[in-house]
């Protein structure tokens, strides 16, 4: 008597032990994938009027996207100019798709080995007109994973990246897909328009070149066929000018500049279906210097000590008339 109770005490323990893994497994699962958000921010992109980005240290100052009258600007401190294309689309569409993949830390003691602190990371503010915070991330580190690839595919491996973020007002940091510190991160000039030059070949019939002494000339599309001051120009040689010409962008910005003078050399591109564009060149007070300005981005200049844009761009009457072989 006194065994059969044992035995069914013994099992009504083992019972009560296995009813209380249940318990702790349905409770503690949920909880933990619960931690797991479906996207790590979500807000309305047509109330957003400023995004503030804070880069990490290393990156400069703090600068900031502004909407103004349906257009948007970009301010650092008294500079105000114009943002690259689509960044502030790039950055609200990245932003929105952040979908966090695992968590990969629950307190602040590991922002650090993350680089998710304020100095090692990339924050960025959204705002809206009334200065309410739609939404704040952080941007941290990111590394590399070598994925196996796929059997139909002719690349032997691929790479994912796997980067690092949280909220500014929590401790907890996800796991997410993607290089974020790459495409979203950079200080004020990583963000700014560097257009010099944007044209089609097929539209140019006409371009003048202003340079030094006599040797301006006239570069001209009749009937299908260039010269140069009315001298056939080298086929060939135009064509490839012209090709190297249709996308062009400035180095380093210039900030504050104010020509005192004439330009040095200018470029007055004409043609079918296009707005005159006009480059001028200003050579700086130590003569390396060569700063750009370009009528298609009229607020900024460029500059360079570098000739291979001045080369690319400033070709003398002679690389078109075919004597002039070394600048080919």
């Amino acid at each position: 008597m006194s065994k059969r109770f044992d035995n069914k005490k013994l099992v009504m323990v083992l019972a009560g032990l296995l009813a209380i893994l249940l318990l702790t497994i349905m409770v503690k699962i949920p909880k933990n994938r619960s931690t797991l958000k479906e996207k790590l921010v979500e807000f309305d992109t047509a109330a957003v009027t400023r995004i503030v980005i804070i880069p990490k240290a290393t990156d400069g100052k703090d600068f900031e996207f502004i909407k103004e009258n349906n257009e948007w600007k970009l301010k650092q401190e008294d500079i105000i100019t114009i943002p690259r294309g689509n960044a502030v689309k790039n950055i609200l569409s990245e932003v929105l798709e952040i979908k966090p993949k695992s968590l990969a830390a629950v307190n602040r003691s590991e922002w650090r080995d993350y680089e998710l602190t304020d100095s090692l990371a990339t924050r960025i503010k959204f705002l809206d007109k009334k200065g309410k915070n739609l939404a704040d991330i952080m941007i941290g580190k990111f590394s590399y994973n070598q994925v196996a690839a796929s059997p139909y595919s002719l690349r032997q491996n691929n790479i994912a990246g796997i980067s690092y973020v949280r909220q500014a007002s929590e401790e907890k940091i996800y796991a997410v897909d993607g290089f974020l510190s790459l495409s979203l991160g950079g200080g004020f000039d990583n963000w700014r328009d560097r257009t010099l030059l944007r044209c089609s070949k097929e539209e140019i019939t006409k371009i003048t070149f202003t340079l030094p002494a006599d040797s301006s000339f006239v570069l001209e599309k009749r009937d299908s066929v260039w010269y140069a001051n009315n001298l056939p120009a080298d086929s060939l040689n135009t064509e490839q000018y012209l090709n190297s010409i249709s996308y062009l962008n400035g180095e380093d910005f210039r900030d504050g500049y104010t020509p005192g003078s004439s330009p040095d050399y200018q470029v007055l591109i004409e043609g079918n279906n296009l707005l005159s564009i006009s480059i001028k060149c200003f050579r700086g007070v130590d003569g390396k210097e060569l700063i750009f300005n370009s009528s298609q981005n009229p607020s900024v200049f460029f500059s360079t000590e570098n000739r291979e844009l001045f080369d690319k761009l400033l070709k003398p009457k002679e690389y078109f008339t075919g004597s002039d072989t070394k600048k080919k």
